[in-house]
């Protein structure tokens, strides 16, 4: 069975403000010393038949209807931020101004970004109309960054409020944000934790004849035949999670995480549990 692939650009490229200066240049300097990647301030490039596109009223229903044309209309985007901007850096509260901001296409700019879920009802929360906040949520582990998004409904509308960036050990999610970091970063620690059988749903692993593919569902692995084919590329550095209010805590023992393609319609399911300190997947989904 080929490797399931994808090539990651950055996930969720949410810091799209540029170094501007306020009339005292204290703002500029505030965002030099911010924890933004300078190379993210230029902002995206935008499909120019995305930008003609008229968006539906209908599109403030469901969350992910919206963020999909926020993502990829620079016009309505720049509406549907709440300006000034508050952008809290480590506890320290700046301000973005409109002329500020670069159009940037988010976790569309990307082939594939991941959510994390508890289980697998909790998933309904993506399409639920009753929801009024949700928060974007970008991970870089390497410099020990969490950047949350947070989205609210006003007067019906979806709106980015604000910018919140922080350690990732201030976050309720951290000791699994650690572990699937690591998890999505090293073969050899993704076989120190599995589970002794893992359920796997997609394409026959044993049928080598690409021609004459066969899903199956409930297929038993063993750790003896584990492979790392199994599994699509996970992004390891730098990743996303969209916080629609599940309950992901340090109390709760599963995870599953989803790995969502929103150009090919992919995505990947993974299933872990804790047992004592430790996660072990115990369960693969691929569509």
């Amino acid at each position: 069975m080929k490797k399931l692939c994808f090539f990651y650009l950055s996930i969720l490229i949410f810091a799209a403000c540029s170094g501007g200066k306020t009339d005292d240049g204290t703002l500029a300097d505030s965002l030099n010393d911010s924890t933004i990647d300078s190379s993210f301030l230029l902002g995206d490039t935008e499909d120019s038949l995305m930008a003609q596109e008229q968006i539906s009223q209908a599109a403030d229903g469901v969350f992910y209807d919206f963020i999909a044309s926020f993502c990829q209309n620079s016009k309505y985007q720049k509406k549907r931020i709440l300006f000034p901007l508050t952008h809290i850096v480590s506890g320290d509260t700046l301000t973005l101004s409109e002329k500020q901001w670069r159009f940037s296409k988010l976790h569309y700019n990307s082939d594939a970004y991941t959510v994390f879920f508890p289980d697998l009802k909790s998933m309904d929360l993506e399409k639920s109309k009753d929801i009024d906040s949700v928060t974007v949520q970008w991970y870089d582990s390497d410099a020990d960054i969490a950047s949350n998004y947070l989205f609210k409904k006003i007067e019906g509308q979806w709106m980015l409020t604000s910018i919140n960036e922080h350690s990732i050990d201030a976050d309720p999610n951290r000791s699994f944000i650690r572990f699937y970091s690591a998890f999505a970063a090293s073969p050899d620690y993704q076989r120190e934790h599995l589970a002794e059988t893992i359920l796997y749903d997609g394409l026959d692993p044993d049928n080598d004849d690409e021609f004459d593919a066969q899903y199956v569902k409930n297929h038993k692995i063993t750790t003896d035949n584990w492979s790392e084919n199994l599994i699509p590329l996970l992004p390891s550095r730098t990743f996303s999670n969209i916080d629609f209010g599940q309950d992901l805590s340090d109390n709760n023992t599963e995870r599953m995480v989803s790995l969502e393609a929103p150009a090919s319609g992919f995505a990947s399911r993974l299933y872990f549990r804790r047992s004592g300190d430790e996660w072990q997947l115990f369960k693969i989904e691929n569509y």
